[in-house]
């Protein structure tokens, strides 16, 4: 869940920027190929979908085709090409292509059908399939501006691109956002639509598609509004329930209010405060306990001017952290105008008739966006390897156009010498936004002791 929401800054926007700079690679991204599948877009070789390898500009050259919605046309009038080197059955698609000047060779006579097809490269189709141009009069972008362009244009995010090592699996994840975003010229709301009412994809394999694009559409642009707000007073509840080798070992629970107000200007001038308490229950026979045990903690936690202040049970404690240093190089407001939820881990959402919207996310994107934030984070003190999502659902409650609440649940597992699963639920009920929020900074922060490097 990549989505930078503003009033979430203090978690998420840190999370988010580590994410822009994580290799990709391991994301798989088969809810994309079994949608593109379905419609006959997306076939796979003899040996299945094959995302765990790099494409071919054969392959690429197919793909475009078919987004084009001229596979019919390119097979049955079997389109040739000046290219000696291009396989017979990708040869009616890189001549339609080229008869339609959308590819060029590596030369005058080689196409380089079965060499890798890079990330830039196949951006370029993307961006050419949804009408923008790079060549001939009035061009939109260039090759070597392309992926800032999809970037801006909605069509590659955080989730599907990877430039360091570009998988099949990155093309179907690619093609399935380029299906959700509109087409230059307009007159749809989207790719799919257009090539649905062209009769070029059937509009009954295409439906449940469209079903998850228009509610996506809906609950995006909803969640856009709501991640301006700057100001957020917010309840937080989690409870996590922590198993290992299968046993019950661990329960905790965090109750919390938090009220933020971000400064985008300069995030160390934000004001970030929690007041709540932490409870954790040791099990029966964890580390040998004859009976369960139980601790409860009251804490308070500001971060203001640069600092983080943590009050917990009366003992004091004060730290330098920047923010802004964190996110120095970084353009804020170009993550914040371009980031939105990549609708690649999307498995399923719906919107029931009291205005909730349930979304199921791929456990293997998902998985791997983890891993890369962790890495991101930890480097190599712990295997992330061993790391598996293996649930992610969420349900967002909105009333009068505006988000109320979430509930979040989510399992997660450690599978090292030792196995930890873990299952989480995290319910967040929106008290206030904007204005009417209110930070009550504490007057005692001259006696906080700073904390010794």
């Amino acid at each position: 869940m990549k989505r930078t929401h503003k009033s979430f800054l203090a978690a998420t926007i840190f999370s988010a920027v580590l994410a822009l700079n994580a290799n990709a690679a391991d994301v798989s991204f088969t809810n994309c190929a079994d949608a593109l599948n379905q419609m006959g877009l997306f076939n796979g070789t003899d040996k299945g979908y094959e995302l765990d390898r790099e494409p071919t500009r054969g392959e690429a050259a197919a793909m475009l085709v078919r987004l084009l919605g001229k596979e019919t046309e390119a097979l049955e009038k079997n389109y040739k090409s000046p290219f000696t080197d291009v396989p017979n059955w990708a040869q009616p698609y890189v001549g339609w292509l080229y008869e339609n000047g959308l590819t060029k060779g590596t030369s005058d006579t080689q196409y380089s059908a079965n060499s890798n097809c890079t990330a830039q490269m196949y951006t370029t189709f993307l961006m050419r399939t949804l009408g923008y141009k790079d060549y001939g009069d009035n061009t939109d972008f260039t090759y070597d501006d392309v992926i800032s362009f999809a970037f801006e244009k909605g069509v590659i995010d955080v989730a599907n691109y990877d430039a360091d090592k570009f998988l099949r699996d990155n093309v179907v994840a690619m093609s399935y956002t380029a299906l959700a975003t509109p087409p230059k010229e307009g007159g749809h709301d989207n790719l799919l639509d257009k090539l649905v009412a062209e009769g070029a994809i059937d509009e009954s394999k295409a439906k449940s598609t469209q079903d998850i694009f228009d509610t996506y559409r809906e609950y995006e642009k909803i969640a856009s509004e709501f991640s301006k707000e700057t100001k957020v007073d917010m309840n937080v509840n989690m409870n996590s329930n922590i198993y290992i080798d299968a046993a019950d070992a661990m329960e905790v629970s965090v109750n919390a209010n938090i009220k933020q107000d971000i400064n985008l200007e300069n995030f160390d001038k934000s004001k970030v405060l929690m007041n709540g308490t932490t409870q954790v229950t040791m099990k029966k026979g964890f580390l040998g306990s004859p009976e369960e045990v139980s601790e409860k903690v009251e804490m308070t936690a500001y971060f203001g001017d640069g600092y983080y202040y943590l009050n917990q049970d009366n003992e004091k404690i004060k730290m330098p952290m920047s923010y802004q240093d964190a996110l120095e190089g970084i353009d804020i407001d170009y993550v914040m105008e371009t980031s939105q939820e990549p609708i690649s881990t999307i498995k399923s959402i719906n919107k029931t008739s009291d205005g909730k919207y349930n979304i199921s996310y791929s456990e293997d994107a998902l998985t791997s966006i983890t891993k890369n934030i962790m890495g991101s984070i930890v480097g190599d003190d712990l295997d992330i390897d061993k790391v598996k999502i293996s649930k992610i659902d969420i349900t967002t409650q909105v009333k009068d156009g505006n988000i109320k609440s979430m509930d979040i649940d989510m399992n997660m597992t450690f599978d090292m010498d030792t196995k930890f699963d873990n299952e989480s639920n995290v319910k967040v009920e929106i008290l206030n936004v904007g204005d009417g929020v209110v930070i009550t900074v504490p007057t005692d922060l001259d006696s906080y002791k700073e904390l010794e490097a």
